[in-house]
């Protein structure tokens, strides 16, 4: 998911990342937790990695001014956070879709025998 969405990320907006991971959730199948957390896993790892490369690139000019005005002494924890984010926002992404698969699944009657 996270080679995909690298790729994804580079021509669309940055909340696509979030409905692939809805959109991976509902074709294959696994139960809430598990939807969440590889979501969480795979965007959360994404932006974390993408934010430290951006960060990088740019020596790090914007990321100065802005870890100033969130009062962050260092600009490494404002990739961390940026990854929290990303990793939080994927998840619930993921949980999403998996929840919405479950809507179309039929559940079985039960009966007095089984």
């Amino acid at each position: 998911m996270s080679t995909l969405g690298f790729v994804f990320s580079m021509y669309t907006p940055w909340w696509s990342l979030i409905l692939m991971a809805a959109a991976i959730a509902f074709v294959f199948p696994s139960n809430n937790i598990n939807a969440f957390l590889s979501g969480f896993l795979g965007v959360g790892l994404l932006w974390l990695i993408m934010a430290w490369k951006i960060d990088v690139e740019t020596e790090s000019v914007l990321s100065v001014k802005v870890a100033e005005l969130l009062m962050m002494d260092d600009t490494n924890m404002l990739v961390l956070l940026s990854g929290i984010i990303g990793a939080f926002a994927g998840g619930l992404g993921a949980f999403t879709g998996n929840s919405f698969r479950q809507l179309f699944l039929r559940k079985k009657k039960e009966s007095f025998y089984s």
